[in-house]
């Protein structure tokens, strides 16, 4: 095949479908109850800003009779390349995300609502989903474009201020703290959820993925080249059984009853948005469900604060990061403020919580291995997925060299920030 057949059949993969195009046309036409409109489809992502779905902005043109009007949808669909698909875990990330969308966001919504909760107290920090597809190959999401609303993505390359950390903390804190009270009160209801399965433990027994992540353990390793033996034996200890064998201890909720709840899952730069007045953070969005695991809370602390804050960061505020998001938790789980109306200190205790970080803290190095690669890599440095795919599919990928994940233009930064984070947690006492 030549390269113009090449990239001609890329386009078409990375093109929604005829099928995509009717979904969306029909939701215009029920959106905006006119059929005099016109629309584009644009790029909506740059180069390594999301990994799973094909996103694009669909600039819609409204011809009304006071004027042009315009408006945007985001459409995210599932790239069709089937290497792609599978070592990427497309279609199993889609139906994840799906199921975010159309049973659990609306199951809370519904309980809050119940409430009667104030509409500063309920959680809502997520896009307005308007259509999902789980058809194979024909995957995609319809969601609202919170660009309008003059919501932005934060620059991964640039430092988090304490106000947004302070602000995703309290926004984890509700969205766990939904958890704990509908398992309280409505005891069955999340019986469903808990059912589910780690994207990634779905994908334990792939022999490729486990070979790419007991490279990773070597590549984090390296990272403590300098520093005394002390560090180095510690993890390797906590190196010495397989990764999946570790980081299914780590992340299955089913092992940390009662104080397991539903995770975001996926808490990087990239799904965090943020409305801003000046230099003051107003709210903030979560985007990307497609990791929603039924795990302790702690996942989702680890995840974000060890991938997205330095270890200066966490030297000065560590401690009031943790107690801002478990004050949070508790004010929202609490009936004595008119909230969710559950015991938060029967539900989740203050001893609990500390001994939850204590037993489950690691999984922030876990987190870290696999995403601060991706947070480190510059967009001119991403690799082609497709080539990357193809990689992974015949067992070339052992490392992160191989992948092109990392190289020369991430190398110093994330070998620091890895050491930085291996050497947090074996302090904190989470590695030991």
């Amino acid at each position: 095949m030549d390269n113009a057949s090449v990239k001609t059949r890329k386009q078409e993969c990375d093109y929604p479908s005829s099928k995509v195009l009717t979904a969306l046309q029909q939701l215009l036409e029920r959106q905006f109850s006119s059929k005099s409109f016109t629309y584009e489809l644009l790029p909506a992502t740059e180069k390594g800003e999301n990994y799973i779905g094909i996103v694009y902005r669909v600039s819609v043109k409204l011809n009304t009779s006071c004027g042009v009007r315009l408006s945007n949808i985001i459409l995210k669909m599932a790239p069709r390349n089937s290497t792609r698909r599978k070592q990427f875990f497309i279609r199993p990330c889609f139906l994840r995300e799906a199921l975010a969308y159309e049973e659990f966001l609306p199951m809370i919504e519904n309980f809050q609502r119940n409430k009667g909760l104030a509409e500063e107290y309920c959680f809502h920090e997520y896009a307005k989903c308007f259509y999902t597809s789980t058809d194979e190959l024909e995957e995609v999401v319809f969601l609202e474009d919170l660009s309008l609303q003059e919501f932005g993505v934060f620059d991964r390359f640039d430092d988090f201020q304490f106000e947004h950390i302070a602000t995703v903390m309290r926004t984890y804190a509700k969205l766990h703290a939904l958890s704990f009270a509908i398992k309280d009160q409505q005891p069955k209801a999340l019986d469903k959820f808990r059912k589910i399965e780690d994207i990634f433990l779905q994908h334990k027994d792939v022999s490729n993925l486990n070979i790419y992540f007991e490279g990773l353990k070597r590549t984090a390793l390296a990272c403590l080249e300098q520093e005394s033996d002390k560090y180095r034996q510690i993890l390797d200890k906590f190196f010495k059984r397989p990764f999946f064998e570790i980081f299914s201890d780590l992340i299955d909720g089913n092992k940390y009853e009662p104080y397991a709840v539903l995770c975001h899952g996926d808490c990087w730069n990239n799904n965090l948005m943020f409305k801003m007045e000046d230099t003051d953070v107003v709210t903030m969005r979560l985007l990307d469900w497609q990791l929603l695991r039924y795990s302790s809370p702690i996942s989702d602390v680890m995840y974000f604060i060890f991938t997205c804050t330095t270890r200066n960061f966490r030297k000065a505020h560590y401690g009031d990061v943790l107690n801002v998001y478990y004050e949070e938790l508790i004010n929202h789980i609490s009936s004595f403020l008119h909230r969710l109306g559950s015991n938060p200190f029967k539900l989740f205790p203050r001893e609990k919580f500390v001994e939850e970080l204590k037993n489950r803290g690691a999984v922030a190095l876990l987190f870290a291995m696999i995403v601060l690669p991706i947070i480190t890599l510059k967009c001119e440095d991403v690799p082609n997925l497709e080539n990357l795919s193809e990689l992974a599919e015949i067992g070339k990928l052992k490392n992160l060299k191989d992948s092109g994940l990392l190289c020369e233009g991430n190398l110093q930064e994330y070998s620091q920030r890895m050491r930085d984070v291996i050497i947090d947690c074996i302090n904190f006492g989470y590695i030991r």
